[in-house]
């Protein structure tokens, strides 16, 4: 038995011992989160429009993360939403960071491992690249979404006469108290994964100013502040579906539980 599979099902004992039926549907949505990004980047390879495809994935997978795990209601579909519009805006931010700087495709570095292979691989690197940071910045945006409107709704709950102005600052307050932890998440992630690189280049002698402007870490360093852009505008636009949600169902007298 390999030590990935021992890991596995440990993670799922533990899931079920301290999640119960819960944590057993999050495992299970950790192989279908798998499972759809490995066909969407089969449609990639396949042809399909990039752009397209970015968009059913993200959707797909907010969805799966949101109300399989967490039932339809309305702090589910806040975050959805919130989720969905949040990635649009942040499409247009990559695009232009991307193509204006050149990040797009291999690296040097990638290029002298795989020099004798050809690399042109048919696909638009541009958009590809926008698909690969979305991918790393969507979870974190989710997260953060269902924190905020999560109680944001058991506040309206507890004090159905709150106005939206003072549902929006309170979602706005929970989202300040998060968003250093979220942003700091993304970043120990990512720069975690090319820690190995950056003391290989200091012992090649690369200066620092040389390390930080390489293709390969630019990218990364794009991605980290990226992925805190995303973080930072979800916060208020959570705050103001969340509100406008719960409001909305109050004046037409329908039950935010559903």
């Amino acid at each position: 038995m390999s030590v990935t599979t021992i890991l596995g099902i440990l993670l799922l004992i533990l899931m079920i011992i301290f999640g119960g039926k819960k944590g057993l549907v999050s495992f299970a949505t950790l192989f279908l989160n798998f499972i759809i990004l490995v066909i969407t980047i089969i449609v990639i390879i396949f042809g399909a429009p990039i752009y397209l495809v970015t968009l059913i994935f993200c959707v797909a997978i907010a969805a799966i993360n949101l109300f399989v795990l967490d039932s339809y209601n309305t702090k589910t579909q806040a975050a959805f939403l919130s989720t969905i519009i949040t990635t649009l805006i942040l499409v247009i931010a990559i695009f232009l960071c991307i193509s204006v700087g050149h990040l797009q495709g291999f690296t040097t570095e990638q290029q002298d491992e795989t020099y004798v292979f050809s690399m042109n691989i048919g696909i638009d690197m541009v958009k590809f690249g926008v698909f690969t940071t979305i991918l790393a910045v969507i979870a974190a945006v989710i997260d953060l979404a269902i924190t905020i409107s999560s109680p944001m709704y058991e506040l309206y709950e507890t004090k159905p006469d709150l106005s939206r102005s003072d549902l929006i600052h309170s979602g706005m307050r929970v989202g300040r108290e998060i968003l250093a932890t979220s942003a700091n998440t993304i970043y120990l992630a990512y720069f975690g994964g090319q820690l190995t690189i950056f003391f290989w280049f200091f012992k090649l002698k690369y200066s620092f100013a040389h390390i930080i402007n390489s293709k390969l870490f630019a990218q990364e360093f794009i991605s980290i502040l990226l992925g805190g852009i995303a973080v930072a505008m979800s916060i208020p636009i959570t705050a103001w579906i969340t509100a406008w949600l719960i409001k909305r169902k109050q004046s037409k007298g329908i039950s935010t539980k559903t």
